[in-house]
Order: structure tokens, then C-alpha cells, then sequence
């Protein structure tokens, strides 16, 4: 879903929530032709059809609905709601930091 998320963000979601288009959605991809099980996928709904079916898009290059077709209604995991910032690696208090630095010199 590059550019609007990147691996490693993390995102809030609404299990069950009522899809709109244009929405960030967490969907159950089919099988690929080997018949091995894909994982959940992060996406965009482009279109609703009057039955359920989900038309989703990558933002980016990804497996979605132009070589998938409509995915079941059933197919729907959630919502997303919002990106959290990202976590900035803990560093220590300056302090201790310049007094590790002056000790080793």
C-alpha cells in the first residue's frame, strides 16, 4: 500500500466496520492457482457492487482486484480507521550519554 503505508506502520481498524469507497480495508485474499492460502492483505475499496462484492486496489504493485476479480462479501476482515505515528527507538538521557562518551576517552 506504498506510498500510504509503509511495512512496519501500524493501523487501527474497526473489525466488522461498513466499507465505504475510497476506504483502507483488511481482506482475505483466495487461494493463489496452487491452491495455497494467501494472507490478509491491506487495500483500498475502489467499488461496492449492489451485492457485497469488493473491488480493492493496491495503491502500489500488489496482487488485487484486476487479476482477482470481485472478492465475497464475506472476504471483508475490517476497517481502517487510522495510521499511528510511528515509535521513535528509545535513547538514553543525554546526560548519560556525554558522561559514556567522556569516560571512554
Amino acid at each position: 500500500m506504498e506510498p500510504t503505508l509503509r511495512a512496519g506502520d501500524t493501523v487501527l481498524v474497526l473489525h466488522g466496520g461498513s466499507p465505504r469507497v475510497g476506504a483502507v480495508v483488511v481482506v482475505t485474499l483466495p487461494p493463489d492457482r496452487a491452491g495455497a492460502p494467501r494472507p490478509v492483505a491491506v487495500k483500498r475499496l475502489t467499488s461496492l457492487r449492489g451485492d457485497g462484492a469488493l473491488w480493492v486496489r493496491s495503491d502500489g504493485a500488489g496482487t488485487d482486484s484486476r487479476q482477482l476479480g470481485h472478492l465475497a462479501p464475506d472476504a471483508l476482515v475490517a476497517v481502517a480507521l487510522l495510521r499511528l505515528p510511528r515509535l521513535r527507538p528509545l535513547r538514553g538521557p543525554r546526560r548519560l550519554r556525554r558522561a559514556a562518551r567522556a569516560a571512554q576517552r
